[in-house]
C-alpha cells in the first residue's frame, strides 16, 4: 500500500464517522483546484419596502420582506451587523463543483410570514442541474435577555454532495465600523483586540489559519465582534455535520467588515484543511433530507467581549462536573510523590523528563505529603508520608520553608504548619524588597529578550503585557501581606493600581519563557485574578474587586465547556495559550495543558467567596478544571508515572503527554473537593488593620477598631501557627476566652508589629487592640 493512501482513508473513515445521518454515502472528493466563484459581497438590506422584526432587550433583528438573508442587526437602537443577503451553495456533480446563487436562482420564492413574537422565513428556488431547494428560518425570542433563537433548516429533491452550505452568516461592521474593532473572539482559538485574525502574530505557518479550525479547537461555541459600547456574537448547537466561520476582518467575502458563520459540512482535522471554506470531501444531502441548525444570536452593551461569554454562561449553562472517587485519588496523588520517578530520597523533581528537572528540595512536597496523610485511612501509607514529609522538609533551610516548592500553585503557610514563622516573614520582605528593583520608574514592568535566544516581544505592540506585569505585582503583594511591612505594602498596592492601564484587556503574555508576549494566555487571567482578589482583600477598594471579577471572566474561553470528541476526558479540560511556543511548535490550540487552568481554577476558589453574584459558576468551574486534572493524571498501574499530571493532554485519543508534573498543582485545588478546612486561609480585617495568616480555615471573623475576634479550624493533629501583622502595639490576648500572655510559646516582635501564635487544635482567638 502506498503511504499516501493512508491519510485518504483515514480522513474517510472519520468523515463517515462523524457525519451520523449523512455517512451512509461513500464521501466525495472536493477537486483540490476548485476555484472559488467571485462572492458577491452582502449588502444593506431593504427594508423600505417592508419589514418585520423582533427584539429582545437591546437586541433587535429586522427582516426584509423580498430578500433572503436581508437581515439588519441593532444593539442598543444602532447598526452592528447585517446577514449575509447573496448566499451561495456548493454541490458536485460528477467530479465538478457547480454553484448555486440562491438570491438569483430561477423560480425563486421568498416568504415572511409572523409567527408569535417572532417571525419565520422561507426561501424556494432551483439550481441549474434540477433540484429544488428549501430553505427555512425561524427567528425567536431566546431564554435570556439580549438573546434571538435563530433555527435554519435546508432540504433539496435530489441528492447532493455538498461542499459548501452557508447554514448562517452574519457581518458585523458592515456600514458601520468596518473592520476596525473594540475587541474579538473565537473561544478556543482568538482573543482579539483591534488586530486581525488568523495572523502570524503568535503563530507562524499552516496552523495560523483559524477562519474554519477543525471542531475539536472550539473549546465553547462563542464568536463575538465587539465595538464601541456594543457587541454582536453566535453562538449555535455543536454537531460534527458543521463548523465554524470566523475572519476578522472578513477577508474571504471582502464585505468591509467582520464574518461569524456556521457552514455545512463540517470540520473534524482530517476532512478539511483548516481556515479552507472548501472541504475535502463532500457530504450527501438525500432527497427530502433535511439539514437542522439551532444558533442564538446575542448582543448587547459593553466595552469587552467579556458581557457575551457571561451572556453564553446564562443561556448554556455549565457542563456537570464528573464525579470522582476521592479515596482514590488521595492514593494516586500519595504514589505519585511516593513511589513515581518524581521522588529520589527526600528530594523531588518539578517534573519527570528526559535530560531536565534534576531533584531538588521541596518544601512543598512536605506539606502536601502530610496532607494526604491526613486524608488516607490506610495507616502504613500515612505513616509512610508522614516519614517522607519529615526528611523531605529537613532538606530545607526553615527560612526557606514558605518558597521552596515544585509546585504552580503556593501559599505562605508551610512556616505556619512547621514553624520558623518569624524567619518566613523576614524572608518575604527581603524577596518583597528585591521584587521593587524590577518596576521602572512609570511603576511598569518590561520585557526584555535575553542575550541569546528569541525576542518574544517582536510580534507584540508593547513592550508589556498584563500576564507579564501580574506575576511580580501579585509576589510583591503576597510578600507584603504576609511579612507586614507598611511601606513595602504601600508600594505594591501603588503597582497595583499601575496596572488599571490594561482595563478592559486580554490576558496574555504568562509564558515568555517560550511563548510570545502577545499571545492569549490563560496564566494571565489567573494571575490578574489574584493580584486584584489580593488587592481588594488588603483594601476593600469596590474597583479591585470589579477588576477580579474581569479577569476572571477572560479566562472562561480557555475552558472547555462542551466535550469536543466522544471520549470521557474533554469537558473541563482548558487551553493554556491560543498560540504556539516559539511562534511554531507545539501548537497549543486543542491541546490541553491542564496546570494551567489548575492555576485559573485557585484563583476562581480564592474568588468566590468574595464574589457572591458569580460565586456558583466560580466554583462549578474551579471544580470542574480540578476533576478533569484528576482524570487526565497518570492512574496507579503505571507505576513510574502514577499521580502524575501530563503536561499536555491529547482528546482525541486520550493519550497523556510529558513532561509528568508532580502532585502538587493538582493537590493544591483537589483538596477543596471534600469538605475539610483550607490548607491556607488569609483574612485582612481593615477595621482593626490587622491581616492574619492561618494554616486552616478563618470562620467567626468579627473586626472593629478595638479589635478582633475569630476561630482557627487547622487541618493538622500537630501544634500549629497564626501569623498576625499590622499591630503598633502589645495586643491583650484570649485564647479560648482564657486571658495569655503574648510570650513563649507566643512571640510578639514590637518593631516588626508582628504577633506569631503557637496554637494547638481548634482555637478561638480575641485581640483587644491600646487604645
Amino acid at each position: 500500500m502506498k503511504q499516501t493512501t493512508l491519510p485518504y482513508l483515514l480522513a474517510l473513515a472519520l468523515l463517515v464517522l462523524g457525519t451520523h445521518s449523512h455517512a451512509q454515502h461513500t464521501p466525495a472528493p472536493v477537486p483540490a483546484d476548485s476555484p472559488l466563484p467571485p462572492w458577491p459581497k452582502p449588502t444593506q438590506p431593504d427594508l423600505a419596502s417592508g419589514r418585520s422584526s423582533i427584539r429582545s432587550q437591546d437586541l433587535e433583528i429586522l427582516q426584509s420582506t423580498h430578500q433572503p438573508g436581508g437581515l439588519l442587526i441593532k444593539v442598543a437602537g444602532q447598526p452592528i451587523a447585517i446577514g449575509q443577503n447573496h448566499p451561495r451553495i456548493g454541490y458536485l456533480v460528477g467530479a465538478e463543483l457547480h454553484w448555486l446563487d440562491a438570491a438569483q436562482a430561477p423560480g425563486r420564492k421568498f416568504a415572511l410570514k409572523a409567527v408569535g413574537a417572532g417571525f419565520d422565513t422561507e426561501l424556494q428556488c432551483a439550481d441549474a442541474d434540477g433540484g429544488h431547494w428549501t430553505f427555512r428560518r425561524r427567528f425567536s425570542p431566546g431564554h435570556i435577555p439580549g438573546s434571538i433563537d435563530i433555527e435554519s433548516t435546508v432540504s433539496v429533491d435530489q441528492p447532493r454532495d455538498i461542499a459548501f452550505l452557508p447554514m448562517l452568516m452574519i457581518f458585523p461592521g458592515v456600514g458601520t465600523f468596518g473592520t476596525s474593532k473594540g475587541q474579538g473572539l473565537f473561544a478556543g482559538l482568538e482573543y482579539l483586540e483591534n488586530e486581525p485574525s488568523s495572523s502570524e502574530a503568535d503563530i507562524i505557518g499552516p496552523a495560523s489559519k483559524r477562519q474554519v479550525p477543525d471542531n475539536l479547537k472550539v473549546t465553547l461555541p462563542l464568536m463575538v465582534i465587539q465595538s464601541g459600547e456594543g457587541y454582536v456574537a453566535l453562538t449555535w448547537q455543536m454537531r460534527p455535520q458543521f463548523c465554524a466561520l470566523y475572519d476578522s476582518p472578513d477577508r474571504l467575502f471582502e464585505s468591509g467588515g467582520h464574518v461569524l458563520g456556521v457552514l455545512f459540512p463540517g470540520s473534524n482535522g482530517q476532512n478539511r484543511q483548516e481556515g479552507s471554506l472548501l472541504p475535502r470531501f463532500a457530504t450527501r444531502l438525500g432527497p427530502g433530507e433535511e439539514v437542522d441548525l439551532h444558533a442564538t444570536l446575542l448582543g448587547g452593551r459593553g466595552a469587552s467581549v467579556v458581557p457575551a461569554v457571561q451572556q453564553y454562561v446564562q443561556l448554556r449553562g455549565l457542563p456537570p462536573v464528573p464525579g470522582v472517587n476521592f479515596p482514590q485519588y488521595v492514593a494516586q496523588a500519595a504514589g505519585g510523590w511516593l513511589d513515581s520517578k518524581i521522588r529520589e530520597g527526600k528530594l523531588f523533581r518539578h517534573a519527570v523528563a528526559e535530560g531536565g528537572f534534576p531533584p531538588g528540595p521541596a518544601a512543598d512536597a512536605a506539606l502536601w505529603m502530610d496532607w494526604l496523610g491526613n486524608e488516607t485511612t490506610d495507616a502504613s501509607l500515612a505513616a509512610r508520608l508522614h516519614q517522607t514529609a519529615e526528611a523531605a522538609l529537613g532538606a530545607v533551610a526553615p527560612a526557606d520553608w514558605n518558597v521552596s516548592g515544585v509546585g504552580h500553585v503556593r501559599y505562605p503557610v508551610a512556616a505556619l504548619v512547621y514553624g520558623h514563622v518569624a524567619e518566613a516573614a523576614e524572608r518575604a520582605r527581603q524577596n518583597g524588597e528585591a521584587l521593587l528593583a524590577r518596576f521602572e520608574p512609570d511603576l511598569s514592568i518590561q520585557y526584555r529578550p535575553a542575550p541569546t535566544g528569541p525576542d518574544y516581544s517582536k510580534t507584540h505592540y508593547s513592550k508589556e503585557a498584563d500576564g507579564y506585569t501580574s506575576r511580580p505585582v501579585l509576589d510583591l503583594l503576597e510578600d507584603a501581606a504576609f511579612c507586614g511591612e507598611p511601606t513595602l505594602l504601600a508600594k505594591a498596592l501603588q503597582r497595583l493600581r499601575a496596572m488599571d492601564k490594561f482595563s478592559n484587556g486580554v490576558p496574555r503574555g504568562a509564558q515568555t519563557w517560550e511563548c510570545p508576549l502577545h499571545i492569549p494566555d490563560i496564566l494571565a487571567a489567573a494571575q490578574m485574578v489574584r493580584a486584584y482578589l489580593l488587592g481588594y482583600e488588603l483594601t476593600g477598594e469596590p474597583h479591585f474587586l470589579e477588576q477580579a471579577r474581569y479577569w476572571a471572566w477572560t479566562g472562561v474561553p480557555f475552558v472547555y465547556l462542551v466535550n469536543p470528541t466522544s471520549q470521557p476526558i474533554g469537558d473541563y479540560g482548558t487551553i493554556a495559550v491560543f498560540g504556539a511556543t516559539q511562534w511554531r511548535a507545539p501548537v497549543w490550540l486543542g491541546l490541553p495543558v491542564q496546570w494551567c487552568g489548575l492555576v485559573y481554577a485557585d484563583a476562581l476558589h480564592r474568588l468566590m467567596r468574595e464574589d457572591p453574584t458569580d460565586g456558583l459558576t466560580w466554583k462549578k468551574l474551579a471544580d470542574g478544571i480540578t476533576v478533569s486534572g484528576i482524570q487526565q493524571s497518570w492512574p496507579s498501574s503505571d507505576t513510574a508515572l502514577q499521580g502524575l499530571l501530563p503536561d499536555s493532554f491529547v482528546l482525541r485519543t486520550q493519550h497523556r503527554n510529558g513532561p509528568a508534573i508532580n502532585p502538587a498543582t493538582l493537590e493544591a485545588n483537589a483538596f477543596r473537593l471534600v469538605n475539610q478546612p483550607p490548607v491556607y486561609d488569609f483574612w485582612a480585617a481593615r477595621d482593626s488593620g490587622l491581616r492574619i495568616h492561618a494554616p486552616g480555615g478563618l470562620v467567626r471573623l468579627s473586626d472593629n477598631k478595638a479589635g478582633v475576634s475569630f476561630e482557627v479550624y487547622p487541618w493538622m493533629k500537630h501544634p500549629y501557627y497564626v501569623l498576625i501583622n499590622g499591630l503598633t502595639a502589645k495586643p491583650a490576648l484570649k485564647l479560648n476566652g482564657q486571658p495569655a500572655a503574648c510570650a513563649d510559646p507566643h512571640q510578639f516582635q514590637e518593631k516588626e508589629g508582628r504577633l506569631i501564635l503557637k496554637l494547638d487544635g481548634k482555637t478561638k482567638v480575641e485581640l483587644e487592640l491600646s487604645k
